[in-house]
């Protein structure tokens, strides 16, 4: 990594349609996994309320997210929020059941972040 960081550093580099000088890097441990152990999740607001999309294929490659993931709109006049039973059936098909409740509770929480700090 110390090598492909100084390859790069203060130096110009072009991603996709994007050139610029790289200054700051995020470098973390890989950490060996299943690669079906990883999970993407979306929240994102429209007028009518908060969709929040999920897909089983997380990773660095993503992919077209709109396209593939299961998707709970969260309407701007919810009276109740979604039962833990509604986001399991709505978001995590494709998710063994064995960490449906994990991730449900993932979700409530990130949702209710998402909230109480107005993020949009």
């Amino acid at each position: 990594a110390k090598a492909w960081v100084a390859e790069r550093a203060g130096k110009e580099q072009q991603v996709e349609q994007t050139t610029g000088v790289l200054r700051q890097f995020l470098i973390e441990p890989f950490v060996p996994h299943p690669q079906d152990t990883e999970y993407y999740i979306n929240i994102n607001s429209v007028r009518d309320g908060d969709w929040i999309l999920f897909t089983h294929e997380g990773g660095v490659d993503v992919g077209d997210v709109d396209a593939k993931a299961e998707k709970l709109l969260i309407p701007v006049d919810l009276e109740q929020y979604p039962s833990n039973e509604e986001i399991a059936s709505t978001l995590l098909k494709k998710v063994p059941q064995g960490v449906h409740n994990v991730l449900v509770d993932f979700i409530s929480r990130l949702y209710a972040v998402y909230v109480d700090c107005q993020f949009t």
